[in-house]
């Protein structure tokens, strides 16, 4: 079997959608109307998807831990990883009880009609992704190929992030870090072992304490992380499109214009940024045409109801 191009460790969510409802709520408030959507998410089980609509069948590999809940909720992301082509035999999957009752991963997101979110993850047995499901992948960790690519997001807990990128490192294999849905710092992880580190303009407020409006007050935030070690930088800004910096130029990447569907609904766009970042890293594009293509590829999904994978056709039509 070839090597993978692209390894995943990360969490595996259930995604349980409400799609155009009227407004986000603030606390004591109710409101009717919307869509109910069931499907597969979390951060790196959408990235390796993403990727994996991109790269084909059997370039990517997931590594992750779930249970089997009475439910049947943890079948719903994992079937759409095999769909997709992604190699999952290093997820571990636990019978219900031998997890300790934990549930799989989920989250609840309303979405309002103007595409407007709210995530609530509820981790489950997420949390409990650990160094040992790292080292029963070890031989993912492999680099003959010399151009693999990590993809990490911070549904894990963070020491098991910050092992999964030293063992990248040994072998190295660059990392491309999306920090999703952190609250806090993470400064033990940004240093030199970071190829590509793609937070939104929040996240990037949390990580620097700078806030991001504008291509200038992006370069200062980003001289802030390049200085901690990271060796690049791409900064999302919604419809403001990605501010990319690395250490020696930096440049405002404008979201494209493409057609207009109707469909307003940003969840799953910044991971689709990222996986396409990698993506094409791992083919052996140049960074900033890298970075570019994410960019064109996380405007495409925001045309798209939940999380519809850009395939790489669909991508190249869209830059003719």
């Amino acid at each position: 079997m070839k090597e993978h191009l692209v390894i995943v460790p990360g969490g595996l969510n259930t995604d349980i959608v409400g799609l155009g409802v009227d407004k986000l709520l603030a606390p004591g408030e109710l409101t009717l109307g919307g869509e109910l959507r069931i499907g597969p998410g979390g951060k790196a089980r959408n990235m390796a998807q993403m990727a994996a609509a991109y790269l084909g069948r059997n370039a990517v590999a997931m590594i992750g831990r779930s249970s089997r809940d009475p439910f049947g909720l943890w079948k719903i992301p994992l079937d759409s990883l095999t769909q997709a082509g992604v190699d999952t035999s290093f997820v571990n999957i636990l019978d219900f009880e031998a997890a300790g009752k934990k549930h799989p991963g989920i989250a609840l997101i309303p979405v309002d009609k103007n595409g407007r979110n709210q995530i609530y993850v509820l981790p489950g047995i997420n949390a409990d992704f650990s160094r040992e499901d790292i080292d029963n992948a070890s031989t993912l960790f492999s680099n003959s190929i010399g151009k693999k690519i990590m993809i990490l997001a911070l549904e894990i807990p963070i020491p098991t992030a910050k092992y999964a990128i030293e063992k990248a490192a040994e072998s190295g294999i660059r990392v491309v870090l999306d920090p999703g849905g952190i609250s806090e710092p993470i400064d033990e992880l940004l240093n030199e072992r970071i190829f590509l580190f793609k937070p939104n303009e929040h996240e990037a407020r949390i990580v620097t304490g700078l806030t991001i409006g504008d291509f200038k007050s992006a370069e200062i935030a980003a001289g802030n992380i390049l200085e901690r070690g990271v060796q690049n930088v791409l900064i999302t800004h919604g419809d403001k499109g990605g501010y990319f910096f690395d250490g020696e130029t930096g440049r405002h990447i404008a979201v494209p214009q493409v057609g207009e569907v109707g469909v307003r609904d940003e969840t799953g766009c910044g991971d689709q940024v990222t996986a396409i970042a990698a993506a094409c890293l791992a083919e052996g594009m140049s960074l900033l045409q890298s970075v570019e293509m994410a960019i064109l590829a996380g405007t495409l999904q925001f045309h798209r109801a939940g999380i519809d994978p850009v395939r790489r056709e669909e991508l190249y039509e869209s830059v003719k």
